[in-house]
């Protein structure tokens, strides 16, 4: 018989389908037969009913409703996103002494991030944090040059013979 989950209660692991036939069915968490999916509000199913109870229920067609009203989803921040601002901020003060290895660490977790933050579907965050880290890194990759290119030519003028 096919369905449609009304409630599930994550606490109880206990649920409730309505049959197409207007029967309503209830059901334990151990009757979910389908892999990598949990019972949400609005899934539509395929069971088997012994006595006023669904089992062996498999999942036909996810729910319409991407989020279900009563999953609160949560948002982390990228660790990525926060490794890249440190090493930006640190690349301002001991680039000169590590050759630049923070700034480029920086930049490279700071594209990594911005990346899984654009593909998480709003679960990450962060994205301020890769930007910080992206843009110190440049700009101290940059300062590092300069710097790096102004003493390479006071070196080359000072072995000048004129």
């Amino acid at each position: 018989m096919r369905g449609k989950v009304l409630d599930y209660s994550i606490q109880t692991a206990e649920g409730i389908i309505s049959g197409d036939n207007g029967e309503r069915y209830s059901f334990i968490a151990s009757e979910w037969k389908t892999r990598n999916s949990h019972p949400l509000k609005g899934v539509i199913v395929d069971f088997a009913t012994q006595e006023n109870s669904a089992v062996e229920i498999y999942v036909i067609e996810q729910a319409q409703n991407k989020y279900d009203e009563n999953v609160i989803q949560s948002q982390s921040t990228s660790v990525a996103a926060v490794v890249s601002m440190i090493f930006g901020i640190g690349g301002l003060f001991f680039d000169w002494w590590f050759f630049a290895i923070p700034s480029i660490i920086a930049i490279i977790t700071g594209h990594m991030a911005r990346s899984n933050i654009k593909n998480s579907n709003g679960r990450l965050s962060g994205d301020g944090f890769a930007v910080t880290g992206l843009v110190l890194g440049y700009i101290v990759i940059l300062l590092y040059l300069v710097v790096v290119l102004f003493f390479v030519g006071l070196l080359g003028m000072a072995t000048m013979k004129y």
